[in-house]
């Protein structure tokens, strides 16, 4: 949980005074029932130094499967639990979120949508944290590789009446798919998903190039964890990565932990899809923030890596999103205005939302941070509505 700094009070005239992440001047902000109340300029050394404060937008993460040992789609999820790993991840400098379930058996998947629908109608906090739910899965590959950490035994093909049994759950909330576009009836679900205001992304999918074309051209937008979920050994072109990164209709979402993608990659794939079609995502695992140890199917390696149990198979990452921040300045060379685009205006556009800024009337939803050196990024504290400084987890 936030840890609040010591004689830090929520006041109508609390201010915080850092440098704009944009431009590098100094501004002073206050808070006001939760939201910004002003943005003025103010006055501070002219020359940048490694230990000024910056200033900017709160994240926003669009796959997020739990933390704690706790997941999204268990059976036996609850709602304090989910109301828990939710704020939990403002420590992290995540303002807003997608709770994301993998393939589960769609009973286990009912559940887990119910309890976030719940959890959101009994907190106003939780329901303000949640831009909508993530569902990657159940229609995704069975090959070996391509279905990476789901279960086998619960991938499906498309199925417009199960979704509808799904969003019922989840209250209406479900606002991103992730399909495999070669599955029997995807290109019709995929045009009736676009339809109802559902973004579909590609994922976890073998599929050929005409397939991967077909599925953007009936409406998928996005491709999820670009150069992840996908088999160890490809052919080396055409192959599924290279059609959808060349595809200009999808933008890309990449886990930049180090351990998902190597630095070269990285600079690859997100160069090809540019900053204005790039978002990172923490793909945070059920086991993040767990001691390295086996825990049932999947284990948690002394480097922090989460894996398959007795495999190689990633089973999502353990680090946050400033750490692919840092990452992402280090293998791109973007402006740190592009870089932070990347987990605030760029998700909140592919959802259709307003992406969040820094003026008077917004939510007052930040991050402070501090950049010791070339391409280094590190979160000192975090204010959520407009209440602050918290002292950031890393």
């Amino acid at each position: 949980m936030l840890r609040k700094v010591p004689g830090s009070r929520r006041t109508p005239s609390m201010r915080l005074m850092a440098r704009d992440y944009k431009s590098s001047s100094w501004i002073a902000l206050e808070f006001r029932e939760g939201l910004i109340a002003s943005v003025e300029a103010a006055t501070g050394p002219l020359e940048v130094e490694a230990d000024d404060p910056w200033v900017a937008p709160a994240f926003w993460d669009i796959q997020n499967n739990g933390c704690m040992g706790r997941s999204y789609s268990s059976a036996d999820l609850t709602i304090e639990q989910t109301a828990e790993m939710i704020r939990g991840q403002g420590p992290l400098g995540t303002a807003r979120l997608c709770p994301t379930l993998i393939t589960a058996p769609v009973e286990h998947m009912l559940h887990g949508l119910r309890t976030i629908s719940a959890a959101c109608q009994r907190y106003p906090d939780v329901a303000r944290r949640v831009v909508g739910i993530h569902v990657e899965g159940p229609f995704i590959s069975e090959r070996e590789g391509y279905r990476g950490a789901h279960p086998e035994g619960s991938i499906r093909d498309p199925s417009w009446a199960i979704f509808e049994q799904l969003q019922a759950a989840a209250g209406g909330r479900i606002v991103l798919v992730t399909l495999a576009p070669e599955r029997h009836g995807s290109m019709e679900f995929i045009r009736q998903a676009t339809s109802a205001g559902v973004v579909v992304a590609l994922g976890h999918t073998a599929a050929p190039e005409s397939v991967i074309r077909d599925a953007a051209l009936a409406g998928a937008r996005l491709s999820t964890h670009l150069g992840n979920g996908i088999a160890a050994h490809l052919a080396r072109h055409p192959n599924p990565i290279w059609v959808q990164a060349a595809l200009e209709p999808l933008a890309a979402s990449f886990i930049a932990d180090g351990h998902h993608l190597d630095s070269a990659t990285l600079r690859v794939l997100a160069l090809a899809k540019g900053p204005e079609h790039t978002i990172l995502i923490s793909d945070a695992s059920p086991l993040s923030g767990l001691p390295p140890g086996s825990y049932g199917e999947w284990a948690v390696e002394p480097s922090g890596r989460i894996v398959v149990a007795g495999t190689d198979y990633l089973a999502g990452s353990n680090l946050s999103l400033a750490v692919g921040i840092n990452n992402l300045l280090c293998a791109t060379g973007w402006t740190l205005e592009e870089v932070l685009a990347t987990v605030t205006n760029n998700p909140a556009r592919l959802l259709g939302q307003r992406p969040p800024t820094i003026s008077a009337g917004s939510p007052g939803d930040l991050v402070v941070f501090r950049r010791p050196g070339p391409g280094e990024f590190k979160i000192e504290s975090v204010w959520l509505d407009g209440d602050g400084p918290l002292i950031a987890s890393h």
